[in-house]
């Protein structure tokens, strides 16, 4: 695809120009040669960049399971304001691939716990159909160590795809009462109307993505917090169906990081579709994962113990957490019916009455007897 293609040279070309600034940036408090006849400048202590990192998780609902990988790359750090590439791949268990890149920006305020960002996606959507969707994703965070809220906004393409017809032949009858047509004075036919009508129904699925938004606000349980980071959140949602009802609920989630890159979560949705169940379990593993390293020829992967021993982290590391939104460009199908009918009207006759003629009784005549007298 034309778009997918402009952005992977986007992103290539900004990881280049991060190596290129990571390369060229001079360690903290080493001297730099000055022009002639000038002092030596010595490089100021900066924060450095926070961690690059890879998470690999997996959700599973009662109806859908997907596996994802996850990247964060912060590429540039002026003072403490931090932009990142967000990269992640989720294949679902329908054979649904979603392909989302992002760039984003967290700012730690100085001298305080909380990190405000920013962030804009782009997804691309492969659904289970065979169809291709685009989306942009905008979103904003604020995280502080007891109190965390986000809120997304979802705009796909307008595109409607039929994935599915199917056409039905349908008829039925009725007949009239039974009723008396003398043709003459003979013959009675018994007669009755017969009513039919015959219908052809064609039934279209069509599949659309859907747009809107999602939010969530919560808070680090307090007491537990020395031993391991469980949240607990509360949020809403709104999607519009252009095939039916929209999409209205409350959602609610907790996430447990059991150690620095160990996490676990339950999340609950009012509307089972969107996400497979009401219900959906989800298991993660965050480690460090360098490309600057690894063009260096150093382990990508160092840092990766400390991510598995018990520990308190440190605030600064928040700024390398996963960006919290939809797991999926919501995809519905719709069903559109078409109907043609025709109609018919007989009539039959079922049966006849064959009338006897009367016939004309004539009476003889009398019989007149003579009776004889004798002769005198």
């Amino acid at each position: 695809m034309t778009h997918t293609s402009t952005l992977t040279k986007t992103i290539a070309a900004v990881t280049a120009a991060t190596f290129f600034l990571e390369a060229s940036r001079a360690p903290a408090g080493v001297e730099i040669e000055a022009a002639p006849g000038k002092d030596k400048i010595v490089a100021p202590v900066a924060a450095t960049l926070p961690l690059a990192m890879m998470t690999i998780g997996g959700k599973e609902s009662s109806h859908l399971g997907s596996g994802y990988l996850d990247s964060i790359l912060p590429f540039w750090g002026p003072g403490d304001l931090v932009f990142f590439l967000n990269t992640r791949t989720t294949l679902d268990t329908n054979d649904q691939l979603l392909s989302s890149y992002g760039l984003g920006a967290r700012y730690l305020v100085p001298d305080h716990e909380i990190i405000f960002g920013g962030n804009a996606y782009y997804d691309s959507i492969h659904s289970m159909n065979g169809n291709d969707f685009d989306e942009l994703g905008l979103g904003a965070e604020v995280l502080t160590h007891w109190v965390d809220a986000r809120f997304n906004y979802y705009l796909p393409d307008s595109h409607r795809y039929e994935v599915d017809r199917h056409s039905t032949d349908e008829s039925s009858s009725t007949v009239g009462p039974v009723f008396e047509n003398a043709i003459n004075r003979q013959v009675i036919f018994l007669q009755q109307q017969h009513f039919g009508t015959a219908r052809h129904i064609t039934t279209r699925r069509f599949e659309g993505a859907l747009e809107g938004w999602n939010t969530e606000a919560g808070f680090l349980v307090p007491g537990l917090d020395k031993y391991m980071e469980l949240r607990l959140f509360v949020g809403a949602y709104h999607y519009n169906n252009p095939f039916g009802h929209d999409f209205t609920g409350v959602k609610a989630r907790a996430e447990a990081r059991l150690l620095p890159g160990v996490i676990a979560g339950v999340e609950y949705w009012d509307d089972a579709y969107l996400m497979g169940g009401h219900w959906t379990g989800e298991f993660a593993v965050s480690v460090p994962f360098s490309l600057f390293n690894l063009a260096k020829g150093r382990n990508p992967f160092e840092g990766t113990a400390e991510m598995f021993r018990p520990r308190q982290r440190e605030f600064r590391e928040r700024l390398s957490d996963m960006v919290m939104r939809s797991p999926l460009v919501m995809t519905n199908t719709g069903t559109q019916t078409t109907q043609t009918s025709s109609s018919s009207t007989g009539t039959a006759t079922e049966g006849s009455i064959l009338l006897k003629p009367l016939v004309k009784t004539v009476a003889p005549p009398p019989v007149v007897m003579q009776v004889g007298l004798g002769e005198e």
